[in-house]
């Protein structure tokens, strides 16, 4: 994903975490003008008796920023001596007295930060508060009033003494050698309202207390409602002691809407500058953001927290998880991790499609899945989870739209990588793919290979078995895509691959792993013109070896039962069947002898007679194929009782086909003793060890209750 506007530097801040800006480089919200009237004023206000000027505003709203701003120009004057008072280094009224004038002794003596014009001056200052912070030592506050108690201590030396006209007679020293002072002092204090409320109230107490020197301006950042709530306990009025205290206030400035939005589609796109964004992510990624991520975000430190975990997301789920969806669900799990949980906690419920059929619907279940979704609408502000469900989890706008999606909607969900397919969400919830599923890198390299024979087929290679079944499940909603002039080679790599998939059945509910190869296929020939079908179809044919694959080619583009037509003529398809059990009826064993499915091959394209006595293939006799067709004859029958997740497991054969290509029992017989005594010593296959001790129970007159 890429644009223009990311190439600013200026919006390298948005990735520095919850750091606020230290210089207008830096400025992404055009703050830079207040803090230069901040400035103006600090300079120019009239200081003869001090001044407390304070930067407010909520959490996140950007005060430190606007306070670095305006320091930056505060001390490129050689007017202002700027000193930075940090109030979490101290613990205690008693460490903050001493600590905040040993901070501004330290700081008027600083060579670094000291200004020339002032050194003189500003060293004698510097003196003076030395001297007083000493005397401060033993000084305590007394609570509430705000007033000083002179309580005589021991000094290191082991002295005591009474400081009250000491510390009187130092404040108008210092006071004198101030109004002198041909500029100010301005001391800067942060982060007052993430301070104990104890910690406030000592801090204004100090800048109350001290508040009063000429030329020393105090500019201090709080939340305001934090502070007058701590101020305001043991029956003061918190707002009113506030006001006594600051002389002048400004208030950071809500981002207006065009300037965040700004701000973050900056951030998002320097984030995912190397993500490819989809055809179909670039159609719905407008209304993504503007409806469902921008009316999550009200500061720049929202932003900020979201960007610097975007980045993580994107490296350990874009791969698998379409962008719009990626950045929706990423913003509301920052920003509101309340309505996150319920979507990790429903995904039934966001993902579930039903039949049109009112009589196939689950009233109760519909029912509870719409209160999940009326529970995570109330979690988001205005109309933002209604957005949520109509461009993020469409599947759900039954409940609120009376829309109704099908399975062929959840195949393009599944193909764009939408969170609206039960699988993709849960990817980006756990990072990892289910059982058998093909990374979609693997899905994507079939697709872009679909162009080049030889990279076709590399590209099909180089799947796993374990994911061969998904990664054409997938690639069917892409064949449309397939230009039509590679429509033959695509379909014969693809019923290639029929040899690779297992003959076990995965289970219950197995409808055969052919379909996940059949299926684009079949999409394929339908998108061939009438008047050139068979010439596709004898093409395609003919560059594919398996009599299996020819069968189940055959039966795609002929004729069949129930059917909405047949892509070829019959004259073809009767040719093309009489061809293929001419083929059948002698190719030699070497061919047939790994040929998957063979059994049902043979019984479904030779009209095979149990009472001839005849074999119904020339290499039936040979062990070699013998062996194939038993394996191919076995089955296992599975069954389980009500309410147990217990599933029971038989083997069958397929007895009576078997006896119709050997054209008898006899002869069938006669082939599986020679078959074992091929086999005697020999280490033998699982399967086909199955379907020998299934054939031997066979031969006992043993039949299932059901077959």
């Amino acid at each position: 994903m890429t644009d223009s506007a990311h190439g600013d530097g200026s919006q390298s801040a948005l990735f520095a975490g919850d750091d606020p800006i230290l210089n207008s480089d830096d400025d992404l919200l055009n703050r830079s003008r207040l803090a230069v009237a901040i400035a103006d004023e600090v300079q120019e206000m009239n200081a003869d008796r001090g001044a407390v000027v304070a930067i407010t505003g909520k959490w996140g709203t950007g005060k430190t920023s606007l306070l670095n701003l305006t320091a930056n120009i505060l001390q490129e004057k050689e007017t202002i001596q700027v000193i930075e008072f940090n109030p979490w280094f101290f613990s205690g009224t008693d460490q903050l007295i001493r600590f905040f004038f040993d901070e501004m002794t330290r700081q008027l003596r600083s060579e670094r930060s000291g200004k020339k014009r002032l050194k003189d001056a500003t060293a004698n200052i510097a003196e003076k508060f030395s001297k007083y912070s000493t005397s401060l030592s033993p000084v305590k506050f007394i609570p509430v009033a705000g007033q000083i108690l002179d309580v005589a201590q021991k000094t290191a030396e082991g002295v005591s003494q009474a400081l009250t006209a000491s510390i009187h007679d130092q404040r108008i020293e210092i006071s004198e050698a101030l109004t002198k002072l041909d500029g100010r002092i301005v001391v800067l204090i942060d982060d007052i309202d993430r301070l104990t409320r104890q910690e406030i109230r000592d801090l204004f107490r100090l800048v109350r207390l001290n508040g009063s020197f000429p030329n020393v301006v105090y500019l201090l950042c709080f939340d305001r409602s934090v502070v007058e709530s701590a101020l305001g306990e043991e029956g003061l009025n918190g707002a009113a002691y506030l006001e006594k205290i600051v002389k002048t206030s400004v208030e950071v400035p809500p981002a207006a809407d065009e300037a965040l939005a700004s701000v973050l589609r900056t951030g998002m796109l320097t984030a995912l500058s190397n993500v490819p964004l989809t055809a179909s992510g670039e159609n719905r990624f407008p209304d993504v953001f503007w409806q469902v991520v921008r009316p999550l975000f009200h500061t720049v430190r929202d932003v900020k927290r979201f960007l610097s975990s975007l980045t993580l997301t994107v490296r350990s789920a874009a791969d698998e998880v379409a962008l719009p969806d990626l950045v929706a669900l990423e913003a509301i799990r920052v920003m509101r991790p309340s309505a996150h949980d319920l979507i990790a906690q429903n995904v039934r419920a966001l993902t579930a499609v039903y039949g049109w059929q009112t009589e196939t619907r689950n009233q109760s279940i519909l029912d509870a899945d719409a209160e999940v979704v009326t529970a995570l609408q109330a979690e988001l502000p205005d109309d933002t989870g209604r957005a949520l469900i109509r461009y993020v989890f469409p599947a759900a706008q039954v409940h609120t739209e009376n829309m109704w999606h099908g399975n062929d909607s959840l195949q393009a969900w599944r193909r764009d990588r939408r969170v609206a397919h039960a699988t993709v969400l849960k990817y980006y919830l756990h990072r990892e793919l289910p059982s058998g599923a093909a990374p979609s890198s693997q899905v994507d390299s079939i697709v872009y290979a679909a162009g080049d024979d030889e990279a076709f087929r590399n590209a099909l290679a180089a799947v796993p078995d374990h994911h061969l079944e998904d990664a054409l499940d997938r690639f069917l909603s892409h064949v449309d895509t397939i230009d039509s002039s590679r429509i033959p080679p695509v379909v014969v790599a693809l019923l290639d691959l029929l040899s690779r998939f297992s003959e076990e059945s995965s289970g219950m509910l197995d409808v055969g792993r052919d379909y996940t190869a059949l299926r684009p296929s079949k999409k394929l020939m339908q998108r061939v013109e009438p008047a050139n079908a068979d010439l596709v179809a004898r093409t395609i044919y003919q560059a594919t070896k398996s009599p299996y694959a020819r069968l189940r080619f055959l039966s795609l583009v002929g004729k069949r039962q129930h059917s909405e037509g047949q892509i070829i003529t019959p004259e073809l398809e009767t040719e093309l069947r009489a061809n293929l059990q001419e083929y059948l009826k002698s190719a030699p064993a070497d061919a047939l002898r790994t040929e998957r499915e063979l059994l049902r091959t043979v019984v479904q394209v030779i009209d095979c007679d149990a009472e001839s006595g005849e074999l119904a293939i020339a290499s039936a006799d040979s062990s070699e194929v013998t062996a194939r067709l038993l394996e191919t004859a076995l089955s296992p029958s599975r069954s389980n009782m009500i309410g147990s997740v217990v599933v029971n497991s038989e083997d069958r054969l397929a007895w009576e086909p078997l006896i119709s290509v050997y054209g008898g029992e006899s002869r069938l017989s006669s082939a599986v003793e020679q078959l074992k005594e091929s086999l005697a010593g020999q280490e033998i296959g699982s399967r086909l060890q199955r379907a020998i001790t299934a054939f031997d129970l066979y031969s006992t007159g043993w039949r299932p209750d059901e077959f």
